[in-house]
């Protein structure tokens, strides 16, 4: 059985690596799926996704992480692919 450490806020996918918006408000597993949620966030159509990115990092709304220790897994998937907590 496959461990997660966290839950994709868009996806519902498990993680071990991702974007964590402020201190875990939300997590986002693709780049794609955070650009997209930023561009929203902030009503942003015109500009690069790269600057989105950087700017959203300067001002410390997110991370990016990789969760391996054991002790960080709150969930699970189940043979059918479905996530449990832990």
């Amino acid at each position: 059985m496959k461990k997660y450490a966290r839950q994709c806020s868009i996806t519902g996918e498990g993680m071990n690596e991702g974007y964590v918006y402020y201190d875990g408000e939300m997590y986002f597993k693709y780049e794609k799926d955070f650009i997209l949620f930023l561009r929203y966030q902030n009503e942003i159509w015109d500009l690069s996704d790269e600057f989105i990115l950087n700017e959203s990092y300067d001002n410390g709304e997110y991370y990016w992480t990789e969760w391996t220790d054991e002790e960080d897994f709150e969930y699970c998937e189940d043979l059918m692919g479905n996530l449990h907590k832990i």
